[in-house]
């Protein structure tokens, strides 16, 4: 199955896809829709310029079911929850934000094994550590993200932004290099 799973870099041939996913009342439940993260997707994709993220669309036999985002994590970012958490070998740690935004692909069993599929075949070679914060009412999130690896380390309550007042699961994986 991992041999059907291929990952693109979003562009304008899947931009009305994404966005028609973040629309979708399924993927609002846990993701940020806010007017900034429309601008950042908007500006990757239609001006070429990176704020913050990049964006990957994971494509299974040619047919587009997922999204990876993910940003290089340094201690000059903004993003405090994850300072104690940083590769210290010298290596790069990368947040991940990961979704099945095809409703087709829901329940299929693919959810991990992508995100793994992701982590080892496509991420930048020079990271070996991998972020990732589901909502604690994101149990299916949860459930994905220990399939593919991933160890809670610490919680937290997000004091700011989107997510606000609400507490997450902070959750590493490093990279493995195993069969996925």
């Amino acid at each position: 199955m991992e041999e059907k799973i291929l990952f693109v870099k979003l562009d304008k041939k899947y931009y009305d896809i994404l966005k028609e996913w973040w629309h979708s009342e399924r993927v609002k439940k846990f993701w940020d829709n806010s007017p900034e993260m429309e601008q950042d997707v908007d500006d990757y994709v239609l001006k070429g310029q990176k704020t913050y993220y990049d964006y990957y669309i994971g494509l299974y036999d040619g047919v587009p079911y997922a999204l990876v985002m993910t940003s290089e994590q340094t201690q000059d970012d903004y993003y405090k929850y994850y300072k104690n958490y940083l590769n210290k070998t010298g290596k790069k740690t990368y947040a991940i934000d990961f979704m099945i935004g095809n409703d087709e692909f829901v329940g299929k069993h693919l959810s991990s094994l992508t995100l793994r599929t992701f982590i080892e075949k496509y991420s930048d070679e020079e990271a070996d550590t991998f972020i990732i914060d589901p909502e604690f009412e994101n149990e299916l999130a949860f459930k994905c993200y220990k399939g593919a690896g991933f160890k809670v380390v610490d919680t937290f309550i997000k004091d700011d932004g989107y997510f606000e007042g609400k507490p997450h699961y902070l959750m590493i994986r490093g990279r493995e290099k195993e069969k996925v």
